[in-house]
């Protein structure tokens, strides 16, 4: 019997089944293998009443050659049908079987069972096919924990697993190219071949940093491989400091004690910010109501070869929610992985147990902390940070310091009093030294009169750094007063051209300040590391508006008079013409007002319509009275005429009152902007 014929028979054989069991029989089309519980898996996903029995006696259902009796599958040329049919015509049911297939084959990755190898391969495969996000993170954590069991061989089958996938997206390919190679160099590291090295070299070199921690780890792993088989200078990277956070301290191989990546953290948080060589924090206000603070840190040139977890920026403790969210990017757009606040209370957590096991270790010098109180510390926080147990960690570290005194509780309340930001920074993967990141954060707006708009925020400011701050231009107001006020005294310069601001009475305040606090308030504790500022910003109407919007206000004085006396010198056609041009130009007056040259640098609409909101209605009014006063003029002289038109010009009249008004009060929020009490 032909191949053909065989195969219009078993698809005339699928062709007869029901809807329902065509539907269960597409989606079982992507395993490779079928068993009661995956037929009952799918039967669940599908909300159907198939029986797994009559499923597995259907004659498109066959036993799998050498399997065994419970081993059955689909036939394969069934299967080759269905799935290029899927694939092609409907994807949403192809993704979705991958989808369930991944969710059945779902195992835990602590502990790494090879017993279920198999089926860690299988969600690696239906992931990369349906999700390949995941599919990234799922193949980076099991190859992390395969390696870290000492199992290579595992680790290099999940990234073949993923390589045959068709349409696996590049960052995939990537992740598993590394793996791969890196899998056969730690499975005969005294056989390394020289071309793998320069081929692992290469993948790194072509690929970009990844935010997910187990990848950026296999990276930092395949990173040293590289470093040592090419110069053999370094030591042979060992498995638990290369993949492992290294938040306990270890011992090298003389014996001599390491410094370990815990201790070495805090250190740097504790002298924050030696590694910032300029800060730059810029404020917008969104459309959405907040305020957009994006930060741009440089740091100083870090030594190559080397993967540093570099302190950026300190947050208030209570700023947890808001750190986690940071996306951190390099001057390249890079993605730049940071540590969550969990990760690094675990590296200071790690440090504190050690400070407090070297002052037991040596004798109390009149300190009021007993060496056993000290020593029963620093073992519950091991045992908290060994049962995860993050709340009870935050607790103890806040008890070690309240139960220290002199350096001891300096150094502790430098390295826990406040939330760094860490980024893990590594110099041979091209991350840059210029880094960027933004949040939102509230801010209160409250007119001021007529021609004015106060603006008051909250920001968050390192004291030992030079802060270069940037306020929004807002289009069509002018920056009248900025003040500032902070709980650590500080000093305030423009970065512009005028240099003697505020005493130059330029016309406009300037938008660039650089921000230097005071230092003389440290204490026995850094409480003035860092400060909360809160800037008052006075935007006011510009003069150049107020200006137009009196010439619109002349022109419609001119209408009203014009429809008051030129009836009576003129007869009705004539003066119909004279109507038509008269509102022609009040219609380009108002339009030459209500699209003034807009500011490319400047943002938010909304602050600058609740600004100039009086002005605009001003100038409705003038344009409206002009209007309907000249419009009426085309009955001819009368009492009714005469009365409506000298009602427009009165109108007119008082909102030249009016912009008087505005114009003096604008002057004086200019001059006397605190002294009015205005901010």
């Amino acid at each position: 019997m032909s191949t053909d014929i065989i195969e219009r028979s078993i698809l005339a054989s699928f062709h007869r089944l029901t809807s329902s069991e065509r539907s269960m029989i597409e989606l079982l089309s992507v395993y490779r293998t079928l068993d009661v519980d995956i037929i009952d898996h799918t039967a669940r996903a599908l909300g159907a009443d198939q029986e797994s029995a009559r499923i597995l006696r259907l004659p498109m259902i066959e036993a799998r050659r050498g399997v065994g009796d419970d081993g059955v599958r689909l036939r394969p040329l069934l299967r080759q049908f269905l799935l290029k049919r899927l694939r092609d015509e409907d994807p949403v049911t192809y993704h979705r079987a991958h989808r369930l297939a991944a969710a059945y084959f779902h195992q835990p990755l602590e502990p790494l069972m090879l017993g279920r190898l198999g089926w860690y391969l299988q969600e690696i495969h239906h992931l990369a096919v349906s999700h390949p996000g995941r599919a990234f993170s799922r193949l980076a954590d099991f190859s992390h924990s395969a390696l870290m069991a000492g199992h290579p061989e595992a680790a290099s089958r999940g990234a073949a697993e993923a390589l045959q996938v068709d349409g696996a997206s590049e960052e995939l390919k990537f992740l598993a190219d590394v793996v791969r190679t890196v899998s056969e160099i730690l499975a005969s590291p005294a056989q390394v071949d020289e071309r793998a090295i320069i081929r692992l070299d290469g993948i790194l070199t072509a690929s970009r940093p990844s935010s997910d921690l187990a990848a950026l780890r296999i990276a930092q792993l395949a990173r040293d491989l590289v470093t040592y088989y090419s110069v053999r200078l370094a030591p042979l990277p060992r498995m638990s400091t290369a993949l492992a956070p290294a938040v306990l301290p270890g011992a090298s191989q003389s014996g001599l004690s390491e410094v370990s990546t815990g201790l070495s953290l805090a250190e740097a948080v504790s002298h924050f910010p030696h590694s910032v060589m300029s800060r730059v924090h810029k404020v917008e206000f969104q459309e959405s109501g907040a305020a957009l603070h994006s930060i741009k840190t440089t740091l100083y040139t870090q030594r190559a070869g080397t993967v540093t977890y570099q302190p950026v920026d300190l947050f208030p403790a209570e700023a947890g929610d808001t750190l986690d969210s940071l996306d951190v990017r390099d001057a390249n757009g890079w993605t730049v992985h940071s540590l969550k606040v969990i990760e690094t209370q675990i590296y200071m957590a790690s440090a504190v147990s050690s400070w407090l096991n070297e002052a037991t270790g040596e004798e109390s010098q009149g300190g009021s902390t007993s060496p056993a109180l000290r020593q029963e510390i620093s073992r519950s926080l091991a045992s908290a940070l060994q049962d995860r147990e993050h709340e009870t960690v935050g607790q103890l570290l806040q008890t070690a310091a309240d139960q220290s005194d002199g350096n001891l509780r300096r150094r502790i309340l430098s390295a826990t009093q406040y939330l760094p930001l860490v980024a893990v920074l590594d110099a041979n993967s091209g991350t840059s030294q210029k880094l960027q990141y933004e949040y939102e954060g509230p801010f209160q707006v409250k007119r001021l009169g007529f021609s004015g708009v106060s603006v008051s925020l909250e920001l968050v400011l390192p004291t030992q750094v030079k802060n270069r701050l940037e306020i929004p231009r807002l289009d069509g107001l002018e920056l009248a007063e900025f003040r500032m006020e902070s709980e650590v005294p500080y000093t305030l310069a423009a970065n512009s051209n005028r240099h003697n601001w505020p005493q130059s009475g330029t016309r406009e305040v300037p938008n660039q300040f650089t921000v230097v606090f005071s230092r003389d308030n440290e204490g026995d504790a850094p409480y003035g590391r860092l400060a909360r500022a809160n800037p008052h910003l006075l935007y006011v109407v510009r003069k150049e508006d107020i200006v137009r919007v009196r010439q619109v206000n002349l022109v419609c004085i001119a209408a009203c008079l014009l429809a008051i006396f030129v009836p009576y010198a003129l007869n009705g056609a004539v003066w119909s013409n004279i109507f038509s041009w008269l509102t022609m130009i009040l219609i380009l007056a108002d339009a030459y007002y209500k699209n003034p040259k807009s500011d490319p640098g400047a943002s938010n609409q909304e602050l600058r319509a609740t600004a100039s909101r009086p002005i605009k209605s001003i100038l409705g009014v003038n344009v409206l009275s002009a209007v309907v006063a000249a419009s009426t003029t085309n009955a001819g002289a009368s009492p009714t005429t005469l009365a409506i038109s000298a009602t427009g010009l009165g109108l007119c009249l008082l909102m030249t009152s009016f912009l008087h008004i505005v114009g003096r009060q604008r002057n004086r929020l200019i001059r006397y902007p605190v002294l009015e009490g205005r901010m």
